[in-house]
Protein backbone atom coordinates (compact mmCIF):
# COMPACT_ATOMS: atom_id res chain seq x y z
CA UNK A 1 0.00 0.00 0.00
CA UNK A 2 1.40 3.43 -0.90
CA UNK A 3 0.70 4.86 2.57
CA UNK A 4 -0.54 8.28 3.60
CA UNK A 5 2.27 10.21 1.90
CA UNK A 6 1.89 8.35 -1.40
CA UNK A 7 -1.87 8.83 -1.45
CA UNK A 8 -1.52 12.51 -0.52
CA UNK A 9 0.99 13.15 -3.32
CA UNK A 10 -1.23 11.37 -5.86
CA UNK A 11 -4.33 13.28 -4.74
CA UNK A 12 -2.41 16.56 -4.86
CA UNK A 13 -1.58 15.78 -8.50
CA UNK A 14 -5.26 14.99 -9.12
CA UNK A 15 -6.25 18.28 -7.48
CA UNK A 16 -3.84 20.27 -9.68
CA UNK A 17 -4.93 18.41 -12.82
CA UNK A 18 -8.63 18.80 -12.02
CA UNK A 19 -8.20 22.52 -11.40
CA UNK A 20 -6.38 22.96 -14.72
CA UNK A 21 -8.91 20.92 -16.73
CA UNK A 22 -11.97 22.56 -15.14
CA UNK A 23 -10.63 26.09 -15.64
CA UNK A 24 -9.59 25.35 -19.24
CA UNK A 25 -13.15 24.15 -19.92
CA UNK A 26 -14.64 27.35 -18.49
CA UNK A 27 -15.94 26.15 -15.12
CA UNK A 28 -16.47 28.88 -12.54
CA UNK A 29 -14.00 29.32 -9.69
CA UNK A 30 -16.77 28.42 -7.22
CA UNK A 31 -17.21 25.01 -8.85
CA UNK A 32 -13.45 24.46 -9.04
CA UNK A 33 -12.99 25.35 -5.36
CA UNK A 34 -15.87 23.06 -4.37
CA UNK A 35 -14.39 20.09 -6.26
CA UNK A 36 -10.91 20.83 -4.89
CA UNK A 37 -12.36 21.02 -1.36
CA UNK A 38 -13.87 17.57 -1.86
CA UNK A 39 -10.50 16.20 -2.99
CA UNK A 40 -8.75 17.76 0.03
CA UNK A 41 -11.35 16.51 2.52
CA UNK A 42 -11.28 12.97 1.10
CA UNK A 43 -7.48 12.97 1.13
CA UNK A 44 -6.84 14.34 4.61
CA UNK A 45 -9.99 13.97 6.71
CA UNK A 46 -12.28 11.27 5.26
CA UNK A 47 -9.94 8.93 3.41
CA UNK A 48 -10.86 5.31 2.62
CA UNK A 49 -8.38 4.30 5.35
CA UNK A 50 -10.82 5.43 8.07
CA UNK A 51 -11.44 1.72 8.61
CA UNK A 52 -7.93 1.48 10.12
CA UNK A 53 -8.09 2.94 13.63
CA UNK A 54 -4.33 3.68 13.63
CA UNK A 55 -4.15 5.24 10.16
CA UNK A 56 -2.67 8.71 9.65
CA UNK A 57 -6.06 10.03 8.52
CA UNK A 58 -7.64 8.74 11.71
CA UNK A 59 -4.91 10.27 13.89
CA UNK A 60 -5.66 13.63 12.29
CA UNK A 61 -8.98 13.60 14.12
CA UNK A 62 -7.18 13.67 17.49
CA UNK A 63 -9.43 12.64 20.38
CA UNK A 64 -12.47 12.90 18.07
CA UNK A 65 -11.41 9.66 16.43
CA UNK A 66 -13.35 7.83 19.15
CA UNK A 67 -16.40 8.61 17.02
CA UNK A 68 -14.84 6.53 14.24
CA UNK A 69 -14.22 3.48 16.45
CA UNK A 70 -17.59 1.83 15.53
CA UNK A 71 -16.91 2.41 11.84
CA UNK A 72 -13.42 0.90 12.08
CA UNK A 73 -14.85 -2.17 13.82
CA UNK A 74 -17.70 -2.68 11.34
CA UNK A 75 -15.74 -2.05 8.14
CA UNK A 76 -12.94 -4.39 7.11
CA UNK A 77 -9.92 -2.83 5.43
CA UNK A 78 -10.17 -2.90 1.62
CA UNK A 79 -13.67 -4.31 1.86
CA UNK A 80 -16.69 -2.98 -0.04
CA UNK A 81 -16.48 0.35 1.80
CA UNK A 82 -13.04 0.94 0.28
CA UNK A 83 -14.61 1.14 -3.19
CA UNK A 84 -15.23 4.66 -4.58
CA UNK A 85 -18.75 6.12 -4.60
CA UNK A 86 -20.17 3.49 -2.20
CA UNK A 87 -17.45 3.96 0.42
CA UNK A 88 -17.43 7.72 -0.11
CA UNK A 89 -21.20 7.95 0.37
CA UNK A 90 -21.13 5.76 3.49
CA UNK A 91 -18.34 7.80 5.14
CA UNK A 92 -20.05 11.11 4.39
CA UNK A 93 -23.40 9.79 5.62
CA UNK A 94 -21.65 8.54 8.77
CA UNK A 95 -20.32 12.06 9.46
CA UNK A 96 -23.70 13.61 8.64
CA UNK A 97 -25.39 11.22 11.08
CA UNK A 98 -22.89 12.06 13.82
CA UNK A 99 -23.38 15.79 13.25
CA UNK A 100 -27.16 15.38 13.29
CA UNK A 101 -27.02 13.45 16.58
CA UNK A 102 -24.75 16.10 18.12
CA UNK A 103 -27.13 18.82 16.91
CA UNK A 104 -30.09 17.04 18.52
CA UNK A 105 -28.15 16.56 21.78
CA UNK A 106 -27.11 20.24 21.92
CA UNK A 107 -30.63 21.38 21.17
CA UNK A 108 -31.97 19.16 23.95
CA UNK A 109 -29.25 20.41 26.34
CA UNK A 110 -29.94 24.07 25.46
CA UNK A 111 -33.63 23.52 26.11
CA UNK A 112 -32.83 21.93 29.50
CA UNK A 113 -30.85 24.98 30.61
CA UNK A 114 -33.50 27.38 29.33
CA UNK A 115 -31.98 28.55 26.05
CA UNK A 116 -34.09 28.54 22.93
CA UNK A 117 -32.20 27.84 19.73
CA UNK A 118 -34.14 27.50 16.51
CA UNK A 119 -32.62 26.22 13.31
CA UNK A 120 -34.49 27.85 10.47
CA UNK A 121 -33.73 26.13 7.19
CA UNK A 122 -36.57 27.79 5.31
CA UNK A 123 -35.54 29.87 2.35
CA UNK A 124 -35.96 30.36 -1.33
CA UNK A 125 -36.11 26.99 -3.09
CA UNK A 126 -33.86 28.22 -5.90
CA UNK A 127 -31.17 29.24 -3.38
CA UNK A 128 -31.35 25.84 -1.67
CA UNK A 129 -30.98 23.99 -4.99
CA UNK A 130 -28.17 26.33 -6.09
CA UNK A 131 -26.19 25.69 -2.90
CA UNK A 132 -26.95 21.95 -2.97
CA UNK A 133 -25.23 21.77 -6.35
CA UNK A 134 -22.00 22.93 -4.68
CA UNK A 135 -22.36 19.99 -2.30
CA UNK A 136 -22.59 17.73 -5.36
CA UNK A 137 -19.32 19.28 -6.59
CA UNK A 138 -17.68 18.59 -3.21
CA UNK A 139 -18.89 14.98 -3.32
CA UNK A 140 -17.58 14.54 -6.89
CA UNK A 141 -14.18 15.80 -5.75
CA UNK A 142 -14.23 13.29 -2.90
CA UNK A 143 -15.10 10.49 -5.34
CA UNK A 144 -12.15 11.53 -7.53
CA UNK A 145 -9.78 11.36 -4.55
CA UNK A 146 -11.18 8.00 -3.39
CA UNK A 147 -10.91 6.58 -6.91
CA UNK A 148 -7.25 7.61 -7.05
CA UNK A 149 -6.70 6.01 -3.63
CA UNK A 150 -8.38 2.78 -4.75
CA UNK A 151 -6.43 2.56 -8.03
CA UNK A 152 -3.13 3.16 -6.22
CA UNK A 153 -3.95 0.39 -3.74
CA UNK A 154 -4.67 -2.06 -6.59
CA UNK A 155 -1.52 -1.11 -8.51
CA UNK A 156 0.71 -1.32 -5.43
CA UNK A 157 -0.70 -4.75 -4.54
CA UNK A 158 -0.02 -6.05 -8.05
CA UNK A 159 3.51 -4.57 -8.02
CA UNK A 160 4.16 -6.03 -4.59
CA UNK A 161 3.39 -9.52 -5.92
CA UNK A 162 6.15 -9.08 -8.53
CA UNK A 163 8.76 -8.70 -5.76
CA UNK A 164 10.37 -11.99 -4.62
CA UNK A 165 9.02 -13.40 -1.36
CA UNK A 166 12.31 -13.09 0.57
CA UNK A 167 12.53 -9.36 -0.23
CA UNK A 168 8.91 -8.87 0.81
CA UNK A 169 9.62 -10.65 4.10
CA UNK A 170 12.65 -8.43 4.69
CA UNK A 171 10.55 -5.30 4.03
CA UNK A 172 7.77 -6.59 6.31
CA UNK A 173 10.32 -7.01 9.13
CA UNK A 174 11.64 -3.51 8.50
CA UNK A 175 8.11 -2.05 8.50
CA UNK A 176 7.23 -3.95 11.69
CA UNK A 177 10.38 -2.68 13.44
CA UNK A 178 9.56 0.87 12.39
CA UNK A 179 5.99 0.47 13.63
CA UNK A 180 7.14 -0.95 16.96
CA UNK A 181 9.48 1.97 17.53
CA UNK A 182 6.63 4.41 16.88
CA UNK A 183 3.79 2.59 18.61
CA UNK A 184 3.17 0.32 21.52
CA UNK A 185 2.53 -3.26 20.45
CA UNK A 186 -1.01 -4.62 20.77
CA UNK A 187 -1.76 -6.72 23.83
CA UNK A 188 -0.51 -10.26 23.64
CA UNK A 189 2.18 -9.50 21.05
CA UNK A 190 5.88 -9.43 21.76
CA UNK A 191 8.23 -6.65 20.64
CA UNK A 192 10.27 -7.35 17.51
CA UNK A 193 13.92 -6.52 17.93
CA UNK A 194 15.93 -4.36 15.52
CA UNK A 195 17.07 -7.47 13.66
CA UNK A 196 13.53 -8.68 13.26
CA UNK A 197 13.91 -11.55 15.72
CA UNK A 198 11.10 -12.37 18.11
Amino acid sequence: MPGFVGHTIANTAVLAGTTFVMRSQGWSWQDVIAVDAGIAIASLVLSPDMDLFNSKSMKGWGWLRVFWWPYSKLAKHRDRLHIPILGTAVRWLYVATLLFLLLVLFRFWFRRIGLSVDFDFAGDTDDIIYNALYLVDVFLGAVLADTTHYVLDIISTKLKRLVPRRLRDRYDRYAQNHYDREHRPPRGRAWISEEGQR
